[in-house]
């Protein structure tokens, strides 16, 4: 594996756009890039190399950020700060980020990243299976599962 300074000069910036799409906060954003950098210095080897950096570095950020989102103090700060006057005319209403962000609390890690793949990302069934190192048809079968469930709670 390439040195840490190296990776974070090839890599960094898509980090980063990543964790900002997901919690839509530059501060935090910056943050869990730090985050996904420094873990991936202390543990070299939860990179098992079974798919590329890249991918493993957008699966990283991924977790990292939904981990943060679960995050009471900060999940309160981002509805307010979206609430306040910063959502635009073609974002998702308070209501609708409000509803989702409860839907997400409920959903078990795996299937609030599978969630955020799906809905937010709109990644293909061939582009998660390869995240989530599985088949795309287990990933059809899972996104049907968990659409239901969320038409469920959502209902």
């Amino acid at each position: 594996m390439k040195d840490l300074e190296q990776l974070y000069r090839e890599h960094g910036h898509a980090v980063l756009r990543r964790a900002r799409r997901i919690l839509r906060n530059e501060e935090d954003a910056r943050d869990v890039v730090q985050d996904v950098y420094l873990e991936l210095a202390r543990q070299p080897a939860q990179f098992a190399a079974r798919s590329s950096i890249a991918t493993y570095l957008y699966a990283a950020a991924t977790h990292a950020c939904l981990n943060r989102l679960r995050d009471g103090r900060n999940r309160t700060r981002l509805l307010e700060i979206r609430t306040a006057g910063h959502v635009n005319a073609t974002s998702p209403t308070a209501e609708t980020i409000t509803l989702a962000t409860q839907i997400l609390e409920q959903l078990s890690a795996e299937d609030a990243e599978l969630a955020v793949y799906l809905y937010c990302d709109e990644l293909t069934h061939d582009e998660i299976a390869e995240l989530f190192g599985c088949s795309r048809r287990h990933i059809g079968d899972r996104a049907l599962r968990l659409r239901t469930r969320i038409m469920e709670r959502a209902a």
